[in-house]
């Protein structure tokens, strides 16, 4: 159909009142609830363990933020990474600053005096793990706190536990989440129980083998899950 002529004679133009959108100008990525962002040392299974069970809780990527190759695979490097980060979103304009921020790391064979100093000297939490993080996984099938002299002997125990349920222990991420997941109340208790009863609590985990602080990573993830349903509700 022709457009409409006016009196002259000449068409008339019809006025579109969809707003184009500015090209240049990103809006504001605003967050309800709290955020936290979660480095890690390694590149596969930390950060793959901790993007599934944020996807099992149903956390969005804007409130848990999970950063793994990006960093390097020393501990001292992950700090740098952290602080760099924080100062990012600190000076951005289009994202909220995070609430905390989680540097999980391995003792095994790093040196990590001046990780650990610069993580407390710019406000960061770090999360170690005494030799490695997959003591964390161990802690889902029992609650040992026999010492580890090196990460093929935790490896061992750790394939026993998953070949009983017909998995293997894959370096290049976590294929076994689904099992670990449904254990995750008897990980954080026997973490807390190895702490308590082995170490009286000692906050440093440095000559703590073995032991983690990763359940405190994993409660804080979850009670985000919780405040995030009751605002649904």
């Amino acid at each position: 159909m022709a457009p409409r002529s006016n009196n002259k004679g000449k068409p008339r133009k019809f006025k579109s009142k969809v707003k184009a959108r500015s090209l240049g100008r990103r809006e504001p990525l605003r967050t309800t609830g709290k955020t936290i962002l979660i480095v890690c040392e390694d590149s596969k299974s930390s950060p793959d363990y901790f993007i599934k069970f944020r996807n099992e809780l149903r956390l969005r990527s804007v409130n848990v933020e999970i950063c793994g190759k990006e960093c390097g695979p020393a501990p001292i490097s992950v700090i740098d990474f952290a602080k760099k980060r924080k100062e990012e979103v600190k000076t951005s304009s289009i994202r909220d600053e995070y609430d905390e921020i989680f540097c999980v790391v391995d003792i095994d064979e790093h040196e990590t005096d001046q990780a650990i100093q610069k993580a407390r000297d710019n406000d960061l939490k770090i999360i170690i793990s005494n030799p490695c993080f997959e003591y964390w996984y161990i802690l889902h099938f029992e609650r040992t706190g026999k010492s580890y002299s090196s990460r093929p002997k935790l490896y061992s125990s750790l394939k026993s536990h998953l070949n009983k349920h017909g998995y293997k222990h894959n370096k290049s991420g976590c294929d076994f989440f689904d099992v670990i997941y449904q254990r995750t109340e008897t990980a954080i208790k026997n973490s807390n129980e190895i702490l308590r009863s082995q170490y009286h609590n000692e906050p440093d985990l440095r000559k703590c083998n073995p032991s983690t602080h990763v359940h405190r990573v994993v409660e804080c993830m979850r009670n985000i899950a919780a405040m995030s349903l009751q605002r649904i509700r």
